[in-house]
């Protein structure tokens, strides 16, 4: 701007400059006017206290009609070395110096030097230049800037795709275990989508059949309960018994009390041997009964249980960063697009119970509806936080889903094409086409965005 005016800064105003910016010194402000087609030292105001109680100096040295330019020491203490420019030039003033002190602003920051300088202030009233007037200016420059709708959402975009690529990057503290953005999934949406898991049929243990030992013992083939051969002992004794007997009828001559007590001796240890071999045998039997084989009965099998929902509709709460449960409901298939919005876009799972071919199955189907008029920063949002539903509903609510599918008009979800995409029609070698309906001559394709299987 010097160009223009050809107005510089005096010596004067130089030297002084110099003396209020060196070290240690007590200068509060400096203020410059243009006299005589120069930059000339106008005052100097001395530190007389805190910066907020010395920039109404400011105020008190500015004249209605007068244009000028105030310099002022930002801190409370000699040793800061930031200054404010402040550039006053009412609107009451001559068309002449309002077009020479806007011209002359830029060059006289130059000359002094633009490092010292951390903020400046245009002002037309004296009103601006007070502290209150100050502090205001300080909060508009905090404040978010002016813009239209248009503006505002190229700037959610645009931040967006900062966070998702800063959360792409590596590193020890990166916590995002999907692609995009990651917000929690809440507690009543956990809870909705647990509802949608049925555990399959299983068998309940079996009862055990303890077996109950019989008051008359059985005969076992075991080893201990074969008859055993007769026992020398008792063979030798029953020889004697009959040789005693023999000798006791041909020789009377031997004494009858001898006779006697000898002949009961040997009935009374033939007796003991007797009566321990029946006890042997019985002990044999009780052990037999007590490790008798256990009966299992066949294992019971439980029905599957069945689902109170098969339809839970979720939906982020932007506030709060989090995936919260819109709505939960048992629908038929030809039901799910009707119970799906329009206008906004939305995670949507489906337990689809069905027979394809004579075959039972049951389908677990994720669908992301996104609407074309849904707002850009909501578009932008649920693309990022879609991977992030479906690894929490794995996760948290054991969830494994068997088809995805995305489209932007909902009124594609019907059953027909959620019977289609489960179950494709395949070519076979004979060239006929099998698949969920008859076989159909050429179609036109699909309109661009309307519908995509992930």
């Amino acid at each position: 701007m010097s160009s223009q005016t050809g107005i510089k800064v005096s010596q004067k105003l130089s030297d002084a400059w110099k003396q209020a910016t060196a070290p240690g010194s007590n200068v509060r402000a400096v203020k410059v006017s243009i006299i005589n087609e120069s930059l000339e030292d106008d005052g100097l105001f001395d530190i007389q206290g805190a910066f907020e109680k010395d920039f109404a100096i400011v105020h008190e040295n500015l004249a209605e009609k007068q244009p000028a330019y105030f310099l002022v020491r930002l801190g409370d203490s000699k040793a800061s070395s930031e200054w404010i420019f402040l550039c006053y030039v009412p609107d009451v003033a001559p068309i002449r110096q309002k077009m020479i002190y806007a011209a002359t602003r830029a060059s006289l920051t130059k000359d002094l030097g633009d490092s010292h300088f951390t903020d400046s202030i245009y002002g037309t009233n004296k009103g601006d230049f007070t502290l209150e007037g100050y502090k205001k200016h300080r909060a508009s420059l905090a404040a978010p800037k002016p813009l239209s709708e248009r503006e505002r959402q190229l700037a959610e975009i645009r931040a967006n795709e900062k966070t998702l690529v800063e959360s792409m990057k590596g590193g020890a503290y990166r916590k995002a275990h999907a692609p995009g953005m990651s917000f929690p999934l809440t507690d009543k949406a956990v809870a909705a989508l647990k509802k949608l898991v049925v555990a399959a049929p299983a068998p309940v243990a079996p009862k055990k059949k303890v077996a109950v030992a019989s008051a008359v013992p059985k005969k076992f083939s075991s080893p201990a309960s074969t008859p055993l051969p007769a026992s020398p002992v008792v063979s030798q004794e029953s020889s004697t018994i009959k040789a005693l007997e023999e000798v006791s009828v041909k020789d009377d001559e031997w004494d009858d009390d001898e006779a006697k007590e000898e002949k009961k001796e040997e009935e009374e240890a033939v007796e003991a041997q007797e009566t321990a071999a029946e006890a042997e045998e019985e002990k044999e039997a009780e052990v037999e009964a007590a490790v008798e084989e256990e009966e299992e009965e066949e294992p019971e099998v439980v029905a599957k249980q069945e689902r109170t929902i098969n339809f839970v509709k979720l939906a982020i709460d932007a506030e709060n960063e989090t995936i919260d449960l819109v709505s939960e409901a048992k629908l038929g298939a030809n039901e799910v697009h009707k119970n799906i919005d329009e206008e906004a876009p939305r995670f949507t799972f489906f337990a689809y119970e069905h027979t394809h071919n004579g075959t039972a199955h049951d389908s677990l189907v994720f669908m992301y509806t996104c609407p074309s008029k849904s707002k850009i920063r909501e578009r932008m949002l649920y693309s990022s936080c879609r991977a992030g539903v479906l690894q929490g509903a794995k996760d948290d609510a054991g969830l494994n889903v068997d088809k995805k599918l995305e489209t932007t008009d909902v009124s594609d979800l019907t059953e027909a094409f959620i019977l289609e995409e489960l179950h494709p029609k395949t070519q076979s070698a004979f060239g006929t086409t099998t698949g969920v309906n008859s076989p159909r001559g050429f179609s036109k394709p699909a309109r661009p965005g309307a519908r995509r299987v992930m």
